[in-house]
């Protein structure tokens, strides 16, 4: 599942982490009574009612002796009937648990198939998303989201990733819509009488019980192929002309994967389906991916904006999550920093070594910004729902391990050892044991050492690196220390690092290892350095303090080859004063290969540069990638940049590019302040992707009139406006009247919002005003939302309000 949740500019409503206020409760995989071979769901839906009536045909092998009975996990359903053939069961049903009682006591060498017609109104795990008086032309869709536990909402079942069975779904809908599944589309049959068809789908390879999925609504299908796999991209009709666009590179990820994982795409199809107020960014069904329809966009959204990310995200899943499974959530890291990390390695394959170092550089930064909250082990039991865990340390760490294991192994022994490991384990249950032990089956190293300090324990090494040269000897020294805290959870780490020395003759690469709080190296180095690289590749997970003189921060930055290295000296530079430093940075921001450079130095650059440097700023404006335009128009704005005006205001009314206009309408405000009127009233009034336009005018009012962008957001927060810039407006009052009784009463109001995002936002806002007489309602909230990620939201609304009202205490 792809956590970027929401394409909106300048909000996240991403799983926050917890604070250090309370230890979760620990998590087993529950005990299995039996074996699944196979689900087979016949469905038909009630639109008015939004509910579901099912028949759900599974067929189970015991795995004890003298059973006689069988325990469904089912949420919410009212039970019709249990039958094993023509042989009726008596049930026993308590909203949660169904227990079939069977007709006499089966072995575990007996299989039994037992048919549950039922019916439910979903709360989740399956969603209608349909037209009403506030969305008159929303597109009619039906979908399922199952991962982690949801399955249970919408068909009955043992739902946990523990099993694999099979699969088909068999679903009757309107007759002017299609219905996507997994596997294959085995027939389609028309029923005039009703208007209404009957498709089926059948997955006859194994998969966990989660990745069971439908998708139903109108739809457009664009066809494509790669190999003999057919591809195939449901859209709504309008969004047709974008589906290539924005899907092309999904042949080439197929392409890709199949080579570095050894196993060729796994399933019959490929399928990808956007839909509207999906509660994440992608979700990997076994060959028929889920995507949210807010990754759709013209060229006028990119390059800030690319499905390519995504779907690469998601189809790694095909392989790691789907093909090879996580036993347990305290092991999702198999799955999701996986696909992660193909994710990043896809990028280095189509655009560039420089982009694989940006992503990974920003996978670490995440979890270093996580790390200062809560140190947490990527293998972790303890949660409250199984969603808590889907954050940084499962993903971006994840990711960051397994490029450490390609550091420490290489890369022809890492691809071994990931073919090795796919291949043995194919429509199998892993776990973190097993992914080491294949990778010492396939190269002989036992790296029990790596896993335990990467894997099983928390945060990461704080290096303090020092060298100097000493001519007399020839030789450059290095001092490396360990400085972060050690304690139970982070070790004193033991690494190979790669330490890369540039003379103006020659290039040298060492391979040392730190294993100690106090490392100390010498290298035969003929001549003075010009830099000294640690960790020459950027594969550490690590925080460092690398001291430099300008001089060599200025020669990393222009002659680096790895842009995170570039980045790190960019970085440093920031800190220093004079003109030196101003002359690297500008140099770099001009004239880098690479755009994330490029805004780095920008960043960099504002950060120390005279009102005198403006000129950089302003002939990044003409940088050939939006990003970098970005980058300086927000600079200028910060620095409230004279002589500015002109340019932004040209931008603004010339620039195809939404997120350009985005900025500069924002940064015309900083600039112009209330002259800048025109352009906000314009920018108020033009549709953009995901309304990012309208949300930065939004911003920009807050800056010059706040009575009136209050009225603004009051308005664009109201059901009926669209999704993303209602998000922004929720936003925005908590900012605008934190303390108005008006503003309280909207958020209270948009807790128990249609939209997830829109409570999720409220709860949030609810939380920063601090507002202790809103503490009972944000405990109803706790207990009565389905979504873990609410549950979370209010429960650290909770927490702030009460530390809050302790620190004033404390004060008084």
């Amino acid at each position: 599942v792809f956590l970027a949740l929401i394409y909106f500019v300048g909000l996240s409503v991403a799983q926050p982490q917890r604070l250090e206020r309370d230890i979760p409760p620990v998590h087993h995989a529950p005990n299995r009574e039996f074996h699944m071979i196979d689900v087979n769901l016949h469905l038909k839906f009630d639109l008015n009612k939004k509910e579901v009536y099912g028949s759900a045909v599974e067929t189970i092998v015991p795995l004890r002796v003298d059973y006689d009975s069988v325990r469904l996990d089912a949420v919410d359903m009212r039970i019709e009937k249990v039958a094993m053939g023509d042989k009726i069961l008596g049930f026993r049903y308590d909203g949660k648990n169904l227990v079939i009682g069977l007709d006499r006591k089966y072995e575990p060498d007996d299989t039994l198939t037992y048919t549950v017609v039922y019916s439910t109104v979903p709360k989740k795990g399956i969603f209608f998303v349909l037209p009403d008086t506030a969305y008159p032309g929303r597109v009619p869709q039906i979908w399922s989201q199952s991962e982690m536990e949801d399955a249970r909402n919408w068909f009955p079942c043992h739902d946990y990733p523990d099993d694999f069975v099979k699969s088909s779904i068999t679903a009757r809908v309107p007759d002017d819509w299609v219905v996507v599944s997994n596997g294959i589309l085995k027939r389609v049959e028309d029923h005039p009488a009703d208007r209404t068809k009957t498709f089926q789908w059948i997955e006859d390879k194994p998969h966990v019980i989660y990745l069971i999925s439908i998708v139903a609504g109108k739809y457009s299908i664009v066809r494509d192929k790669w190999d003999d796999i057919p591809i195939y991209y449901y859209v709504p009709f309008e969004d047709r002309a974008y589906a290539k666009q924005n899907f092309s590179h999904t042949s080439d990820i197929l392409k890709f994967y199949s080579s570095v994982t050894g196993y060729k795409y796994p399933w019959q199809k490929l399928s990808l389906s956007t839909v509207s107020d999906f509660t994440y960014g992608g979700m990997e069904n076994v060959s028929a991916i889920t995507l949210t329809d807010a990754t759709i966009h013209s060229v006028d959204a990119e390059p800030q904006i690319s499905s390519t990310g995504l779907i690469a995200h998601e189809i790694a899943h095909q392989w790691f999550g789907d093909l090879l499974t996580c036993r347990t959530w305290s092991n999702a890291w198999l799955n999701e920093g996986f696909a992660t990390y193909f994710e990043a390695l896809y990028g280095k394959h189509a655009f560039g070594d420089d982009h694989f170092a940006f992503e990974m550089y920003n996978n670490q930064k995440q979890v270093l910004e996580a790390d200062k909250l809560e140190r947490r082990p990527t293998v972790y039991n303890r949660y409250y729902d199984a969603v808590d865990l889907f954050g940084p340390y499962i993903y971006a760490r994840g990711a960051d391990i397994l490029n450490m294991l390609r550091g420490v192994i290489g890369d022809r022994l890492f691809y071994k050892a990931i073919k090795y490991y796919v291949n043995k384990f194919q429509h199998q249950n892993v776990d973190t044991h097993d992914f080491e032990n294949a990778v010492r089956e396939a190269t002989g190293y036992n790296l029990y050492w790596f896993f335990e300090e990467w894997a099983y324990k928390a945060g990461h090494p704080v290096f303090d690196v020092s060298h100097r040269y000493d001519s007399t000897a020839q030789k450059v020294l290095l001092k490396v220390q360990q400085t972060q805290t050690v304690d139970s959870l982070t070790p004193v780490y033991r690494m190979p690092v790669d330490v890369y020395i540039v003379t103006p003759s020659e290039k040298i690469l060492e391979k040392v290892w730190v294993d100690s709080t106090v490392n100390s190296y010498a290298f035969n180095v003929p001549e003075k350095p010009l830099m000294v690289n640690f960790d020459e590749d950027n594969y550490l997970l690590k925080e460092v303090t690398f001291k430099k003189s300008t001089d060599e921060l200025g020669y990393q930055l222009t002659h680096d080859p790895n842009a995170a290295g570039r980045i790190w000296a960019a970085s440093q530079l920031s800190n220093r004063k004079g003109d030196d430093a101003v002359k690297f940075l500008s140099n770099a921001a001009l004239n880098d290969k690479f755009w994330g450079v490029r805004v780095e130095c920008l960043n960099s650059l504002e950060h120390i540069s005279d009102l005198s440097s403006d000129k950089v700023f302003k002939d990044a404006l003409h940088d050939k990638d939006q990003r970098v335009q970005v980058a300086a128009i927000n600079a200028l704005a910060k620095r409230r940049a004279s002589s500015s005006e002109k340019l932004l205001e040209d931008l603004f009314e010339k620039s195809s590019n939404y997120y350009v206009k985005a900025a500069a309408v924002r940064a015309l405000a900083e600039v112009e302040g209330r002259t800048a009127m025109p352009f906000i009233e314009k920018a108020l009034n033009l549709n953009s992707h995901q309304e990012v336009i309208r949300s930065s005018a939004l911003k920009a009012l807050e800056e010059i009139d706040s009575s009136k962008a209050y009225e603004f957001a009051a308005r664009f927060a109201q059901y009926g406006m669209p999704p993303s810039l209602r998000l922004q407006a929720i936003a925005a009052l908590s900012r605008l009247e934190p303390g108005s009784e008006k503003t309280l009463s909207l958020l209270k109001k948009y807790t128990t919002d249609p939209y997830i995002w829109a409570r999720l936002v409220a709860i949030t806002s609810l939380g920063r005003i601090g507002n202790p007489g809103i503490i009972p309602l944000l405990q109803r909230k706790e207990k009565e939302e389905v979504d873990g990620r609410l549950k979370e939201a209010a429960r650290r609304a909770i927490w702030m309000i009460e530390t809050r009202e302790k620190s004033s205490g404390n004060e008084g």
